[in-house]
Order: C-alpha cells, then sequence, then structure tokens
C-alpha cells in the first residue's frame, strides 16, 4: 500500500476529515488532498507529526512493502476506559485537543500541591 492510501485509510479509519488533518497539521486541506493522491510529499517534519497523529511508525507511513500484522504483548494493550478516553481525543477538533491538554495539566498541578 502506498504512502497516500495508506494515509488516507488511517484518516478515514479516525474519523478524520482532510480539513481536521490539516488543522492539525497546521497546512492547507489541499495539501492533505495532495498527500492521499501521490501529488505531493510531507517533509520530515510533517511525516512525523502524522505518524504522532495516528499512532504509527514514520517506517509505516513509508513502507510500501507487504503489509505485516503486529500481534501487541498483553502489556501494551490499554484497558478499554482508557482506549475509549482515546479514541475520544483523536475525535476532536485541534483546538478542543489542545484546551483539553491545557486542562489536563491544571489538574495535574492541583493534584501536585494536595501531595
Amino acid at each position: 500500500m502506498s504512502f497516500a492510501q495508506k494515509l488516507k485509510s488511517l484518516r478515514l479509519e479516525h474519523d478524520m476529515t482532510q480539513e481536521s488533518v490539516a488543522k492539525y497539521m497546521n497546512v492547507a486541506r489541499s495539501t492533505i488532498a495532495g498527500y492521499e493522491t501521490k501529488n505531493r510529499q510531507p517533509s520530515h517534519e510533517k511525516l512525523t507529526t502524522l505518524a504522532s497523529l495516528f499512532q504509527v511508525s514514520v517506517d509505516y507511513l513509508l513502507d510500501e512493502g507487504e503489509e505485516i500484522n503486529v500481534t501487541l504483548h498483553p502489556s501494551c494493550i490499554l484497558p478499554f476506559e482508557d482506549q475509549n478516553l482515546l479514541d475520544s481525543y483523536h475525535k476532536l477538533s485541534a483546538r478542543s485537543r489542545k484546551d483539553l491538554k491545557e486542562y489536563l495539566y491544571l489538574l495535574q498541578l492541583r493534584d501536585n500541591e494536595k501531595h
């Protein structure tokens, strides 16, 4: 599967639009469309950001060979509630994600004050 196909597949699996990925990447929607139609290739920095967004490796994005099925060790699998939280986070807009991170930081500060 090509980079363009993988990117589109990952975007759809995460219920994201080209626009939402573009906002997260701080690029125009047409840039994401270009990535998905083989017209454009992202810079190393943007490639790293895409890998982080979809929680895959850069190697996975670039490797056009056969797909490999990976079985995670049981200690790597998130509990159901944690996975739901992570899934919800990925569905948020870039702005909402930023707000959530700021709120999380404030909660951590509050918890640290109690100790």
